[in-house]
């Protein structure tokens, strides 16, 4: 099975994320240890490593997508400084970075911007009162290429949980060419889109 690595150092997320999987481990080598003993404090400890796992999902998924951010532009921290900031004032966003596979002829509708990337810039596409503010950003490198644009949508179908369109057109492209996807819900979670897969994670002031 190939293994897929991204480029980018994050001691203190990649620092976080050692220390909770070494806790994690720590608990099931106790488990593992005394289970012959009927000790009923396992259930607590499942308790704890449940919960302890979904946190370890967003540090992990936070940590891996600065990684990956790194590969797509160098204007990451800027687009991570929107991400949080629209995140905390309950903006929705889509933002699609293109890698290696052309964009443009997947998406229709877009308003051209053709823009160095700024976080200003990204927050005030989202507005609420923004006329762009419907669909999905076009980045390429260093440059906001356009606002607007209608992605495909996913024709997988989930039995789990409900996507609404946002989701559903951002899994849709990443089902389709290597472009990394970021979304906002609206209910402020953040997610992205890679290779058909969706991933939460979390947002911190940069």
């Amino acid at each position: 099975m190939d293994r897929n690595y991204c480029t980018g150092d994050y001691p203190l997320l990649r620092n976080d994320l050692t220390d909770k999987l070494t806790h994690i481990e720590a608990i099931l080598e106790q488990d593992i240890a005394t289970l012959e003993q009927n000790d009923i404090q396992i259930l607590n400890d499942i308790e704890e490593i449940t919960k302890g796992l979904s946190e370890l999902e967003s540090i992990t998924s936070t940590y891996f997508l600065n990684c990956l951010l790194t590969e797509y532009t160098d204007y990451s921290k800027e687009i991570s400084r929107s991400i949080h900031k629209m995140s905390l004032n309950c903006q929705k966003a889509l933002i699609v970075l293109e890698k290696n596979d052309p964009v443009a002829p997947l998406v229709k509708d877009g308003t051209p911007i053709n823009a160095k990337i700024s976080s200003q810039l990204i927050e005030s596409i989202f507005h609420p009162e923004s006329q762009l503010s419907h669909g999905a950003v076009l980045i390429q490198s260093d440059m906001v290429v356009s606002a607007s644009n209608v992605l495909p949508v996913s024709s997988q179908i989930f039995w789990d949980r409900f996507f609404d369109i946002r989701e559903l057109s951002a899994l849709g492209l990443s089902e389709i060419c290597d472009a990394l996807i970021l979304l906002i819900s609206k209910d402020k979670s953040t997610l992205f889109c890679l290779n058909g897969n969706m991933f939460p994670f979390s947002t911190s002031s940069p």
